[in-house]
């Protein structure tokens, strides 16, 4: 196999997910993130540049090492694990019919790597006063503060993805209702509070952003990173501590704010079905974690619940006074 098919070959592979597959750009960057670890990955445990890398040394064995290599060095787990399998398995199937059939053998041992079971986390969300705590850290006497705040605001709001406020711009704003572009390119329509419209309005106004930028950049006029945005709220968290002691153990992610937003509204009354729409969700059963979560409400209906009457232990004469002492506990 020539040495220079494999470069090609990755060019045509991402040439075909915009063009044949239309696939999302965070799809896209997914799938470049997997093949850019698994090419450095290879590269340093054979000792040869990534340029000089063909299709062969994708071998089954590289490809488990690689898997192993991301939870045990890089700590990934294993729902990251299984997603960079998949990039992976996208990639051979567009090389098998690419290249000739003599690859075929390689990529089926490939192909047929299983997927890791994982555990389903409960998911985290945060209380009303934890909200308050981190929305009032943000200092809005600065412009990152101001930025932040917003940010933090219309996530809680809408149960946006991180994803999908950081793509925001003032042209997906109608009056009152914020248009959302989510996952396999469906779009859906969110209102919002007047706090939020509001405060989102004099941000375009006070900054001059036009209707096809990003709403949310950094002080080097970029569109903010999803990294960017997880080292701020990293920093309000430490700020929101000392006025609300219970965050200090909590692991708080950009993500917990869409659950905070999904478990409010459950709690709230609001149906399911009507939270899943909210949210986006492709299928009732990815909202369905929600109730899993509530321990609040579990309580609430375990007390609908008649217990029985308790079991108590026969009675049984008995001479010794330790044992009476100890049976009467």
């Amino acid at each position: 196999m020539p040495t220079d098919s494999f470069p090609l070959l990755l060019q045509r592979f991402f040439g075909h997910l915009r063009t044949a597959q239309e696939v999302s750009v965070n799809t896209i960057a997914a799938y470049r993130d997997t093949l850019r670890l698994l090419l450095h990955f290879i590269a340093q445990q054979r000792h040869i540049a990534i340029d000089q890398i063909t299709l062969e040394a994708l071998a089954p064995d590289a490809i488990l090492a690689f898997l192993e290599h991301l939870q045990k060095e890089r700590h990934n787990t294993t729902r990251t694990r299984n997603a960079r399998l998949g990039a992976i398995r996208a990639f051979i199937r567009f090389c098998l019919g690419e290249i000739a059939p003599d690859f075929m053998p390689q990529a089926q041992r490939i192909l047929a790597i299983p997927c890791k079971r994982s555990e389903k986390p409960l998911l985290g969300f945060l209380t009303r006063p934890e909200v308050e705590a981190i929305l009032t850290a943000t200092d809005l006497s600065t412009w990152t503060g101001r930025r932040d705040h917003l940010l933090f605001s219309l996530l809680y709001n809408t149960g946006a993805r991180i994803s999908e406020a950081l793509h925001i711009t003032p042209a997906d704003l109608q009056g009152r209702v914020l248009r959302l572009h989510g996952k396999g390119r469906k779009e859906r329509d969110v209102p919002l509070w007047r706090q939020t419209h509001r405060e989102m309005m004099h941000w375009c106004r006070d900054n001059q952003i036009l209707d096809s930028q990003p709403l949310f950049g950094n002080r080097d006029h970029r569109p903010l990173s999803r990294r960017g945005a997880a080292r701020r709220l990293a920093l309000t968290l430490k700020a929101a501590t000392d006025a609300c002691p219970s965050l200090r153990k909590r692991r708080v992610t950009l993500h917990t704010w869409r659950h905070t937003c999904a478990m409010h509204l459950l709690q709230a009354g609001v149906p399911i079905e009507i939270i899943a729409l909210w949210l986006g969700h492709g299928q009732l059963s990815t909202t369905h974690g929600y109730v899993e979560a509530d321990l609040k409400m579990k309580k609430q209906i375990l007390a609908h619940l008649r217990p029985p009457s308790p079991w108590r232990r026969a009675s049984q004469a008995s001479s010794s006074h330790v044992l009476a002492f100890l049976e009467s506990l």
